[in-house]
Order: C-alpha cells, then sequence, then structure tokens
C-alpha cells in the first residue's frame, strides 16, 4: 500500500508516521481521514499512550485500540457540543 508514498503535506506525513507506528500502513487512507479530521496534538498523545501499552494487554493489536481510542473520542466530541 506504501510504495511509492511520499507525503506531501503535514497531515499525509502524520497518517504515515500513524501506519507505520501502529504496524498497520494497509490501513493508510483510514490514519489520512484521521489525520484531516482531528487535531494533530489528539492523533499524537493517542498514538504515544497507545505504544506505551505492554504487548501482554492488548487484546487485538495497537492498531485497533488506537481506532477504538479515537473513536470514543469522536463520540465525546460529538456529545460534548450537545451541552
Amino acid at each position: 500500500a506504501l510504495r511509492g508514498f511520499r507525503p506531501r503535506s503535514r497531515q499525509e506525513l502524520l497518517a504515515l508516521d500513524m501506519a507505520e507506528a501502529l504496524n498497520d500502513t494497509g490501513s493508510l487512507r483510514l490514519y489520512l481521514s484521521y489525520a484531516r479530521k482531528y487535531p494533530e496534538s489528539l492523533l499524537r498523545r493517542v498514538l504515544g499512550e497507545v505504544k506505551e501499552i505492554p504487548d501482554e494487554k492488548i487484546k487485538k493489536s495497537r492498531a485497533a485500540l488506537f481506532n477504538h481510542i479515537i473513536k470514543q473520542y469522536a463520540k465525546e466530541a460529538i456529545n460534548n457540543h450537545r451541552d
């Protein structure tokens, strides 16, 4: 999926960082959508948290955990805007 991919923007670089850090380069499109949708600071913070978790605590994969946390964040953000 990454052959020939050259990041042309900060968002693309962020997406590539996430995909590589999570060993999930096949989902680069997903990470690109996150990079466009969420603040870089949030994504890097969550990525850092996920990378700190010991392997034995991870049920599926780091990528799955990262996606779960980002979805939780999105849900909270939507709920907070309703107040």
